[in-house]
């Protein structure tokens, strides 16, 4: 529900703005002040995540306002209409308003990725399919991987991540340097994945489509010797069909997913963004069991390779 009441104080375009969410009502209590950021014409709240190893990592993540205008612009691209008068920034490329918000699994995933690779990460490449609003690319690049490669098939949640990652995580630090951003659609498999020593993705199996396509990939990315790491808030109906697909495509892979710790999300979420009932929200953050799974290429047997 919208509150009444609130007030909002603006700076100039691309600067931080504050907002302090309040009521009339004298006996309500005071509501969290956040900072928040216009990135072409998206207002956005500032998050931040503690990440192991890491620290806290902030990220943008659309505000109740905002997501509105992209829901409205995701379902008028559906009905094939035309949005008029409306800034050209905020029309999405193929409808999907979800990487415009954080979920469960990329805590999850940034905090097995920080975890479970003692490696020398200035030497290796990252991939990350369906970025969003970029926890899991922003994570690797602090954490001194050689290149980050952030991809998603909209391109609204690419320019979030690349404010965030310019202006947000240290007065002195601007890891675009480390971080590319490129769209791509995993559903397209003319497109070959670029190459990356780890593969990773949070959170994208929505529907037995990229659930499909998410394992078509994984499998592209192992046999080229990449490791593969993947993470699944609860709910996705995606995961039934990337187990089988995954399955059908390595016959005898031993795959499957084993429970990690993630953080449910406390934002606003518009209902056509996230239902009321997920359990991927709450009031506050809490801990949030998430499916993972971390495949490196020698669990694809000798026969299933080529």
């Amino acid at each position: 529900a919208r509150r009444t009441g609130t007030a909002y104080s603006y700076g100039s375009h691309g600067y931080p703005l504050y907002f302090q969410a309040t009521s009339k009502s004298e006996d309500v209590s005071p509501q969290p002040t956040y900072m928040m950021h216009d990135v072409d014409d998206i207002t956005c709240r500032e998050v931040s995540i503690d990440v192991d190893t890491v620290g806290p990592v902030t990220i943008l993540e659309a505000t109740a306002e905002s997501q509105e205008v992209l829901v409205d612009a995701a379902l008028a691209l559906d009905d094939e209409e035309v949005i008029v008068g409306g800034p050209p920034h905020l029309q999405l490329d193929v409808g999907d308003p979800y990487g415009s918000v954080l979920w469960p699994a990329a805590s999850a995933v940034s905090n097995h990725l920080m975890k479970s690779n003692h490696e020398d990460r200035s030497r290796h490449t990252l991939l990350e399919l369906g970025t969003g609003t970029g926890l899991v690319a922003i994570s690797a690049a602090i954490a001194g991987y050689k290149t980050v490669i952030a991809t998603d098939y909209e391109s609204v949640p690419l320019r979030l991540l690349e404010y965030s990652a310019a202006k947000l995580n240290g007065e002195d630090t601007d890891l675009t340097s480390r971080i590319t951003t490129s769209k791509l659609d995993i559903c397209d498999f003319g497109v070959p994945l670029p190459d990356a020593d780890i593969v990773v993705a949070a959170d994208i199996m929505y529907e037995p489509k990229t659930g499909r396509a998410t394992a078509h990939r994984a499998v592209e990315a192992l046999r080229r010797g990449s490791r593969v790491i993947i993470g699944c808030s609860p709910g996705r109906p995606g995961r039934p069909a990337f187990l089988e697909e995954l399955r059908e495509l390595i016959p005898g892979i031993e795959a499957d997913f084993v429970d990690a710790e993630g953080t449910t999300c406390s934002g606003p979420r518009h209902e056509l963004v996230c239902g009321k009932d997920s359990a991927s929200i709450s009031e506050k953050p809490k801990m949030l069991l998430v499916a993972l799974m971390d495949l490196s290429p020698d669990c694809v047997p000798a026969a299933s390779s080529t």
